[in-house]
C-alpha cells in the first residue's frame, strides 16, 4: 500500500534524484489565504472560493472527518496505543499539507485554528459549509497546548523527551 505514495516524496528529475518530506503545503497555504481574505473582508465577494478553502480545512483536520475516524489509524489515537508507540496526540491538529500527511504540526495547527475562527461568523461560510464545532476547536487547542515543552517553548511535532544537551 505504501509503495503507491513513493512518487509523492521521491522522484528523478533532469538533474537527479529529488526528495521532499511533505506532499505539498496545502494546509499551510489555505490557512493563510483564509486569514487574509477574512481580514480584507473579501469572503462574501468570493463565496465559492472561501467555502471551498474552509471545507478543505474542515476535511484535513486530523482524525476529525468521518472517513478518518473509520480508518485503522484512528485506533492508534487511543491513550494506550499512544503510550505504547511513543506518539503525541494527533486528533484535532492540522498538517502542513493534506490529511494524507497526517502529522499535526504546532504552527500549522495554530494557523488552521486561527483561520477557522476568522471564518466562523462569515455569512458565506455559515450558509454553505458545515461549521467546525467547538469540540473540534478544543481538540486543536489541546494539540497546541500539549506541544509546549517544560522550558516554555513549543515543539514542532513532538515534545522534547531527551537530555537537554542533545535536544538543543
Amino acid at each position: 500500500r505504501h509503495l503507491t505514495r513513493v512518487p509523492d516524496y521521491l522522484w528523478v528529475s533532469e538533474d537527479g534524484m529529488k526528495m521532499q518530506g511533505y506532499n505539498g503545503s496545502q494546509g499551510w497555504d489555505t490557512s493563510f489565504a483564509l486569514q487574509a481574505f477574512a481580514e480584507a473582508g473579501l469572503c462574501d465577494e468570493f463565496p465559492e472560493m472561501s467555502a471551498a478553502a474552509y471545507t478543505y480545512l474542515n476535511r484535513t483536520q486530523i482524525l476529525c472527518s468521518p472517513a478518518a475516524r473509520s480508518s485503522p489509524a484512528f485506533e492508534f489515537e487511543q491513550p494506550a496505543m499512544r503510550k505504547r508507540y511513543y506518539r503525541h496526540v494527533s486528533e484535532g491538529g492540522w498538517p502542513f499539507s493534506s490529511s494524507a500527511h497526517g502529522w499535526p504540526i504546532s504552527d500549522c495547527t495554530s494557523e488552521g485554528l486561527k483561520a477557522v475562527l476568522c471564518m466562523r461568523d462569515v455569512a458565506c461560510i455559515r450558509e454553505r459549509c458545515d461549521v467546525i464545532g467547538e469540540e473540534r476547536l478544543y481538540k486543536a487547542l489541546n494539540v497546541i497546548l500539549t506541544l509546549q515543552n517544560v522550558d516554555g517553548g513549543f515543539a514542532t511535532y513532538e515534545n522534547n523527551r531527551g537530555y537537554r544537551w542533545y535536544e538543543w
